[in-house]
């Protein structure tokens, strides 16, 4: 046997030629590992990146909560519209009669709160000139 047949072949005849495989695999699997620990290592130590990711992120989540707060406002407005209506409504229905004229209730409040600022007016116009 020669030199180089002695390089590839066991002492049982079998070929090396798989161990061989076998290690440049193992190194080029490590090989990864070490560049993507190294890139995870230098992520974190990427300071300024890491404060523009946090800030994107916040500026992210705070947008969504101002849309929902504005939906939600949007929803509020819109029940006390629908409620106000209903209420003048009422309020109208209360104050007039059959003809859409004033009921008495109506006109001696009216009448009654007309005299407490006659009444008021009179009061303050005294007082100033005292």
């Amino acid at each position: 046997m020669t030199a180089s047949q002695n390089d590839t072949t066991k002492s049982d005849g079998s070929e090396q030629k798989p161990e061989i495989d076998e290690l440049q695999a193992d190194i080029e699997r490590t090989r990864e590992e070490l560049a993507e620990t190294v890139d995870a290592l230098t992520a974190k130590l990427d300071v300024k990146s890491r404060a523009k990711a946090r800030m994107t992120d916040t500026k992210q989540r705070a947008a969504v909560q101002l849309d929902t707060a504005k939906q939600r406002a949007a929803v509020q407005l819109d029940n006390a519209k629908v409620r106000g209506r209903a209420l003048t409504a009422q309020a109208r229905s209360n104050a007039t009669d059959a003809q859409g004229k004033p009921t008495p209730a109506v006109l001696a409040g009216t009448g009654a709160t007309a005299a407490v600022l006659v009444a008021l007016g009179v009061l303050l116009w005294n007082r100033s000139r005292r």
